[in-house]
């Protein structure tokens, strides 16, 4: 694990609330949901940058009717055999 790094911040009771009720429930220490935290932004953020690259990437080089045309074939192949009732 990577050397901890002390850090003192302000927020609003509301927001420690809410720490003190997540801890209790995990278990957890306050730094523990912090860096839950961060780490789920941080994921946020990674999967938005990816997505963006993502439609970029579609918006420069869109599929081809061929493709279109044979992407709706192969679905009609493998999901017609199955019971859709």
């Amino acid at each position: 694990m990577p050397k901890a790094v002390k850090l003192a911040i302000s927020i609003s009771a509301d927001d420690y609330r809410a720490i003190e009720a997540i801890r209790k429930e995990d278990g957890s220490t306050r730094s523990g949901v912090v860096s839950e935290a961060i780490r789920l932004l941080r994921d946020k953020s990674e999967k938005e940058r990816l997505t963006r690259l993502y439609e970029e990437g579609y918006r420069k080089h869109p599929e081809k009717l061929p493709e279109i045309k044979a992407l709706e074939k192969a679905s009609l192949d493998i999901l017609a055999p199955e019971d859709w009732r």
